[in-house]
């Protein structure tokens, strides 16, 4: 509605251009003013004269034309005009303004309206009106007062000079307020995010590299995830290419992705990367628009799974050569057996024929009992149902009956045996007779894969802790991939036709098991094919109590610097344990003992001890999961926690570093190293 003001303001312009030499004109045209809704109205009505611009019928052309543009719009659109920059806008822009600014916008100078921005819109206004040219800008934050408070806007908006031939005259703004599109954008991204970081796979985007070709010669990483380092084993990758990350990557990694970024088709596989060291199991996809190099990568390490697939394929190829092998060494003494059954039916033989027959079938049934016995002990042991009748045992007299089983084998084949040990007794706490069949087993095994006339030699010797026997000879050696498996059940070298080194692969699995049940280990060494073979069994002492006590309260070198510590020992070898616990006592520390780990958990919070030495294989809580638990209650956080177990492999020290102890002892312990660690610990 136009008010009385407005309509005195019209009728002055009317007046002021109706006569010429007395003659009545028609009303000004103010066509370019005619439309625009409420902003069309307002600014018909504004007083114009009391700005320097002056009345709408003084206006230069290129405004008149701009105004029509802006008020016949239904875009967001504002006019900065002249040197002041004085303002105008249209309906649709007048939304996007709050009553702080509306409607005292109309007309005001651009830096007084603005003044809160003008920090980051003066430099687009001062390039534009200075003739260089026009701005743009995507998704912009700009963020204004409006309704009595600040707020985050995002605008997308481009300025645009009015000008003729004298210039620039003022500056026209096309905006979009896109604040709501852009916190949706945002909101979907953040899901996005928070779905990609919480993947356990490795995710990341990157862009193939092509030469001039078009040949893809490498990739650079823009974007990771967190699993993406562990997956990867690379770090701080973005913005990398691969080449740098790994120099020496295959050429095909690089291929492939760039076949997926030019044919825009997703692919999924398995893969090996040797400069990695590492399987990956990968889905790449192409992302962006079609002139796109981005591609996105999801992917796994697979490295241990393969070599899981592995172990699992050349398992089943030894099962299956077991059974046919057993399948071979069952059917050869049934041939025997069965030719003797037929002759008694069919033949009616003297007693000397008779006696012959029966020492045949004799042999082969025992035979035939050695190897059922053989499959029902591996079976027993593998599932742990093997239980050893512990006895004070000497191994000088195992040895004697060890040696005596393998005699008569190694005399058919003239072999030159040696046995190198001293009269001194050795003693284990053992099964004697399972004892007796592990040097058996590795004695049987020398004999048979050395040739006849060759050496065999049996040395014993006794360490502080333990018993050591060590059986060498010089036949035909292990390759050292067998070597790496002599005691998988199944495993065996080459197979001969004739079986002249028969056997059924299951004797060094035997072995090993019942050594490790005896708190011992055994091992194998070989270091040329052809060139001979050593296994070295080790098995913990077992002297009087009062002997070990006085041995180590004799040993100067046993010294742990006279602090009295308060040690928890933590072992289900009830023997065991209470032998190292009287040890630790001699020398002068409160030792307390349990067998399982969780009343160990209970009783290591209560007593708060200086070092906890814990064996690895506990029953339900391992040594591992005990370390973990013990670290993080504030009792024992910061106790010294020993590993001492009959493990010792590289993984086994990487698992017990990675639960946290600070050492790792392989049974049998070294007194004299444990010693050094003690006199380390400051007593509390």
């Amino acid at each position: 509605m136009i008010t009385t003001d407005s309509q005195h303001f019209l009728a002055t312009q009317m007046a002021e251009t109706m006569t010429v030499s007395g003659l009545p004109l028609h009303p000004p045209s103010f066509d370019f003013l005619s439309a625009g809704g409420e902003m069309g109205e307002l600014m018909r009505s504004h007083d114009w004269s009391k700005t320097s611009i002056g009345l709408p019928a003084t206006w230069p052309s290129a405004l008149k034309t701009s105004l029509r543009l802006l008020l016949t719009s239904r875009h967001p659109m504002f006019i900065w005009w002249g040197p002041e920059l004085l303002q105008f806008y249209n309906d649709a822009y007048r939304k996007t303004l709050g009553p702080e600014r509306h409607p005292r916008a109309l007309g005001q100078k651009a830096m007084e309206c603005w003044e809160e921005v003008w920090h980051l819109i003066g430099p687009d206004i001062e390039f534009v009106m200075s003739g260089q040219g026009a701005t743009w800008h995507e998704e912009t934050l700009v963020p204004l007062t409006r309704h009595g408070k600040r707020e985050d806007i995002w605008w997308t908006y481009g300025y645009s000079p009015i000008e003729d031939e004298s210039g620039v005259l003022g500056v026209l703004v096309i905006c979009n307020d896109v604040t709501g599109e852009h916190l949706h954008k945002e909101t979907l991204k953040n899901s996005y995010y928070s779905l990609v970081q919480a993947l356990d796979q490795g995710f990341c985007v990157i862009e193939s590299l092509f030469d001039a070709s078009g040949c893809a010669v490498d990739y650079r990483f823009l974007e990771t995830n967190d699993a993406f380092e562990k997956q990867s084993g690379l770090r701080d990758a973005v913005g990398k290419t691969a080449k740098e990350l790994v120099p020496e990557l295959e050429g095909h990694w690089i291929e492939t992705y760039g076949r997926v970024a030019l044919t825009r088709n997703a692919i999924r596989f398995e893969e090996e990367a040797p400069s990695m060291g590492r399987w990956f199991d990968v889905y790449a996809t192409p992302i962006g628009a079609a002139d796109s190099c981005k591609v996105a990568l999801l992917f796994t390490d697979i490295t241990e799974r393969r070599a899981t697939q592995a172990k699992l394929q050349a398992a089943d190829k030894r099962k299956d050569e077991f059974l046919a092998m057993l399948a071979h060494e069952l059917r050869n003494p049934l041939a025997p057996i069965g030719a003797a059954a037929e002759l008694l039916q069919i033949v009616k033989l003297d007693e000397q024929r008779v006696r012959q027959t029966s020492q045949i079938i004799d042999r082969q049934v025992k035979h035939m009992k050695s190897l059922i016995d053989d499959l029902l002990d591996v079976s027993r042991v593998t599932r742990g149902l093997v239980e050893l009748n512990c006895e004070r045992v000497d191994m000088n007299h195992v040895v004697t009956d060890a040696i005596e089983q393998v005699a008569p084998l190694m005399r058919t084949r003239n072999q030159h045996f040696t046995v190198s040990t001293s009269p001194a007794p050795k003693f284990i706490r053992g099964d004697r007779k399972r004892m007796v069949q592990v040097l058996a087993n590795i004695l049987n095994n020398a004999a048979k894969y050395t040739k006849e006339g060759g050496h065999i030699t049996l040395h014993t010797d006794v360490s502080a802790t333990a018993v050591v026997i060590d059986i060498t000879d010089d036949g035909i050696g292990m390759a050292p991939e067998l070597v790496a498996s002599a005691f998988d059940l199944f495993s065996q070298g080459e197979r001969k036709v004739d079986r002249s080194s028969g056997g059924l692969g299951i004797g060094l699995a035997l072995v090993k098991t019942l050594v490790e049940l005896h708190g011992g280990s055994v091992r194998c060494e070989s270091a040329v094919l052809g060139r001979g073979s050593k296994f070295i069994v080790s098995v913990p002492r077992f002297d009087d109590p009062e002997n070990l006590l006085r041995d180590a309260s004799n040993d100067a070198s046993v010294d742990d610097g006279g602090g009295r510590l308060r040690v928890l020992v933590v072992d289900d070898n009830v023997d065991a344990a209470a032998m190292l616990a009287m040890l630790l006592e001699a020398l002068g520390h409160e030792v307390s003992v349990e067998h399982d780990a969780r009343r160990a958990l209970a009783k290591a919070a209560a007593e708060n001890p200086h070092i906890c030495l814990i064996d690895i294989g506990l029953p339900e809580m391992n040594g591992n999961e005990l370390a973990r638990q013990l670290r993080a209650q504030p009792e024992t956080a910061a106790t010294v926690l020993v590993a001492v177990t009959g493990y010792g492999q590289d993984n086994d020290r990487r698992q017990s570093q990675l639960a946290g102890f600070d050492h790792h002892f392989v049974k049998p312990v070294d007194i004299k190293q444990l010693a050094v660690i003690f006199a380390d610990v400051v007593p509390m």
